[in-house]
């Protein structure tokens, strides 16, 4: 009878260690931190009859492009490369059915599209990079992002903050009870990201009679401000409580 009374007597023990209070909190963090670098993508686009006559056209604005960047100081490979270079065939249109069915689809043009990705740290160059870029010719100018070159960096330091406001809430909770945090049981991230601006809507895919339009109102670089880039982390910390000592 004294061995059962004593496995019983342990058992009870386990289960009431088991049954320890916790307390839950969950600490979160907002940063609104600068963005740092930007991407743009400039190109050209040229629809003619034959490929060569559309390929001439683009690779010479293609050339002057690449001394606009050149000139910038962007070094290619690191902050600018090649970002496409299509040959599209232009069919012709399907006429109506009344004109009977044996018609045959033909190719009427071709249509070349190429273009320069940038992405650099050199946040003044934005505004200055779209104006030149338009006055050397080139009719598609989109894609304009700003962003961080370390979101790690900014990623960790709201996962820090988050950390310590899960801390603080927790030591005031206990306070406020009346008991004592023992240790901590578990620690978990729930979440941390980085969410850039919206990317800045300046997109332009201008025919030629509307480029003169267009190159006059670029005289002077237009003024872009990258805005912040908001990083966000939630911390879920559980805490084994006790009643405060006397």
């Amino acid at each position: 009878m004294n061995r059962i009374a004593a496995i019983i007597a342990v058992l009870g023990s386990c289960m009431a260690a088991s049954a320890a209070s916790i307390l839950t909190v969950r600490g979160e963090a907002r940063l609104e931190v600068p963005a740092d670098q930007f991407s743009i993508t400039i190109g050209s686009m040229s629809t003619a009859p034959t490929v060569k006559e559309a390929r001439t056209e683009v690779d010479a604005t293609m050339s002057k492009l690449v001394n606009v960047v050149t000139a910038a100081g962007l070094t290619r490979d690191d902050e600018w490369h090649t970002g496409r270079y299509d040959v599209t065939p232009q069919w012709e249109p399907r006429p109506a059915r009344t004109q009977g069915s044996t018609w045959t689809p033909k190719i009427i043009g071709y249509s070349v599209r190429a273009s320069i990705a940038v992405m650099t740290q050199k946040m003044t160059l934005a505004g200055a990079l779209i104006a030149n870029a338009a006055k050397a010719g080139a009719n598609e100018i989109s894609a304009l992002n700003f962003s961080l070159a370390d979101p790690r960096s900014s990623r960790a330091e709201a996962i820090k903050a988050a950390t310590k406001h899960a801390i603080t809430d927790a030591t005031t909770l206990a306070t406020a009870a009346g008991v004592d945090l023992t240790q901590i049981l578990q620690l978990s991230l729930d979440g941390a990201q980085a969410t850039p601006p919206r990317p800045v809507e300046h997109r332009y895919m201008a025919a030629n009679k509307g480029r003169a339009a267009f190159d006059m109102n670029m005289e002077s670089a237009p003024d872009i401000s990258g805005g912040t880039v908001t990083v966000t982390a939630n911390v879920t910390a559980e805490w084994a409580i006790d009643p405060k000592k006397q």
